[in-house]
């Protein structure tokens, strides 16, 4: 099964360093805006901005409160997002993870009342975020969620004790399928210094910007620089398809410095590459002390297999 790595951020995560956060693969990310009908996240204008600026495929999501009017919700949440003068790539969401001791029928009648206001106003239909448990047990009607439930992509919560790519989230009965799915909220990422919640796509790279609708970034070719130490496979990896694919459009050897041909990745703007050329007495210590990085990054970036034994004229990619 293909996933596309991502995740979603508000104030719990203070400041981000969407360089950072892009350069470890990440191609989307949720952000809170708002919650109940006075609440503005203080972050939300810093993150909108910086993933935008990093190439990252947005959303914006509002943590909604059933006993609060919410209309008023939607409206603050739609006005929020309107004072950045775009609407992002992806949908935005609803945040459903409290009853505030409202009944499933005007919790319910609440939810849609949201939805319809927010498709209203910003003129594309809405996602829902949930946990498994407050599906089955909050936002049903006669043990099922209700008929129009179906009509929105879900992007789910569930954290499974322990997570390998390629598996499948535990579903919550009545809904067919998932569109995104947080399964965990205890990351750790390069860019953040606190747990975040991660996330992934269910599908291609190709099939995320197909779902956003997004004229760009798009979909084309790219180009790589081949650093010392990197494999097809490694490379193969990072960009995340397959040797086969990699080796077709790239049938050549693998030599340090040639730039090879990526299919099919999703252009963003991007910055020029930084390296730094090995010379007499360098260290990798000494490398990433002066380019405010780590060894462990730079061994990671360069499939360096001996930290202790670069070579003057090794061009070392900056992580």
């Amino acid at each position: 099964m293909s996933t596309v790595p991502g995740l979603d951020v508000s104030y719990w995560q203070a400041e981000v360093d969407w360089r950072a956060v892009r350069s470890t693969g990440v191609r989307f990310v949720f952000i809170k805006a708002t919650e109940g009908v006075a609440y503005t996240d203080s972050t939300f204008a810093g993150n909108w901005e910086g993933a935008k600026a990093n190439g990252l495929l947005r959303g914006a999501y509002c943590f909604f409160h059933p006993n609060q009017d919410p209309r008023q919700q939607a409206e603050r949440f739609a006005g929020t997002i309107r004072d950045r003068e775009d609407d992002g790539e992806l949908p935005c969401s609803l945040d459903l993870e409290v009853t505030d001791g409202v009944s499933n029928k005007k919790t319910i009648a609440g939810v849609k009342i949201w939805l319809d206001e927010v498709e209203q106003r910003m003129g594309r239909r809405p996602m829902i975020y949930s946990g498994v448990s407050f599906l089955e047990t909050s936002l049903t009607e006669h043990g099922q969620p209700p008929d129009w439930a179906r009509d929105f992509a879900l992007w789910l919560g569930w954290f499974p004790n322990k997570y390998v790519p390629g598996m499948s989230p535990l579903m919550p009965k009545g809904w067919p399928t998932w569109t995104f799915w947080q399964y965990s909220g205890k990351g750790r990422i390069s860019g953040i210094d606190a747990q975040v919640d991660v996330d992934v796509f269910n599908g291609t790279a190709e099939q995320l910007i197909a779902f956003a609708n997004s004229q760009s970034p798009a979909t084309v070719s790219t180009t790589h620089v081949v650093a010392a130490g990197e494999s097809i496979r490694s490379i193969a990896s990072r960009y995340q398809i397959s040797v086969a694919d990699l080796v077709t459009a790239n049938p050549q050897m693998l030599k340090v410095g040639e730039k090879l041909t990526i299919p099919g990745q999703i252009a963003i703007p991007t910055m020029p590459l930084r390296t730094h050329t090995v010379e007499a007495g360098d260290t990798l210590y000494a490398i990433a002390v002066k380019h405010g990085t780590t060894i462990a990054a730079l061994v990671a970036r360069n499939n360096i297999p001996n930290p202790d034994l670069i070579q003057v004229g090794q061009v070392v990619v900056l992580a």
